[in-house]
């Protein structure tokens, strides 16, 4: 499932992906690689595009290929 939200409501935040993938209602990562944007509190499993980010919610895995082509932000 991707989203569109507009640049403008996104405020971007900083996070180490080796401290774990924060969620929230209102977080969405954002696949450099590929420009989607997933939820990371989806209600049904999801991925992006090109399937860097991947979530299984049935399982409660979020998965990452690459944590350097991820960006973090909250809704605002």
């Amino acid at each position: 499932m991707m989203e569109s939200i507009p640049i403008a409501k996104r405020h971007y935040l900083n996070f180490n992906a080796s401290s774990g993938f924060p969620a929230g209602s209102k977080l969405y990562y954002e696949c450099k690689r590929c420009g989607d944007v997933v939820p990371s509190q989806p209600a049904d499993s999801t991925h992006c595009t090109c399937r860097n980010i991947m979530i299984d919610v049935d399982y409660g895995r979020f998965s990452v290929d690459d944590a350097t082509q991820v960006r973090l932000f909250e809704v605002a």
